[in-house]
């Protein structure tokens, strides 16, 4: 059983402008960073046998932050980035999503990827590191979207949203789930912000 432990990013300049943030990518703000360290000391007690985060900055230098002073090794993948949003990169979320209401299927039609698109690519991935690591604390740094996505393809309604809603995970949460080989759950995630249990 491989014990996963999946982090949102912390905040960034993007988030801040309220633009879409896919495999565009902008640095981490003041708070961003705050954020990320102060996790790195509330996991101070978890012990980590590997990092694996995607090829964005803004996942790597939290993944650094969170693990200052440790010596776990940090390991990039490309299969671990964020939904791609096509035409939507950095455009602002209310000119796209307008009146809050978002696309069922993905941006395939204008060039992105789809929602089935990110859960294959990410599934993938999750499904290769429980099998190279078994019985290992994994530390995956990542993305709002790819993370909703992943986890309520495992667990249904495990992140709420409605059709108007596009809700992702707070910045620096963790989504802790314990998984087999074949990404099958032991039991349901738990969703951490800092102190709270979200779920």
């Amino acid at each position: 059983m491989t014990h996963f432990y999946i982090v949102r990013h912390g905040e960034t300049m993007f988030n801040v402008k309220g633009r879409i943030q896919g495999w565009c990518d902008s640095p981490l703000t003041k708070l961003g960073v705050s954020q990320a360290k102060e996790l790195g000391k509330k996991l101070k007690n978890d012990s980590f046998d590997v990092c694996f985060c995607s090829t964005s900055e803004r996942t790597m230098d939290t993944a650094q932050y969170i693990l200052e002073n440790r010596d776990v090794k940090i390991i990039s993948s490309k299969q671990l980035k964020e939904q791609c949003f096509g035409d939507f990169e950095a455009e602002k979320s209310v000119d796209i999503f307008k009146d809050g209401v978002r696309f069922p299927d993905g941006y395939r039609f204008c060039g992105g990827e789809n929602h089935s698109d990110v859960i294959e690519r990410v599934t993938n991935e999750l499904k290769k590191i429980a099998s190279e690591y078994p019985n290992a604390n994994v530390l995956v740094v990542c993305h709002g979207s790819a993370i909703k996505h992943i986890v309520n393809a495992l667990c249904p309604g495990f992140v709420d949203e409605k059709p108007n809603t596009a809700a992702l995970v707070p910045n620096c949460s963790v989504t802790r789930m314990d998984c087999d080989t074949e990404l099958k759950l032991i039991e349901k995630p738990h969703l951490f912000h800092g102190q709270q249990t979200l779920k």
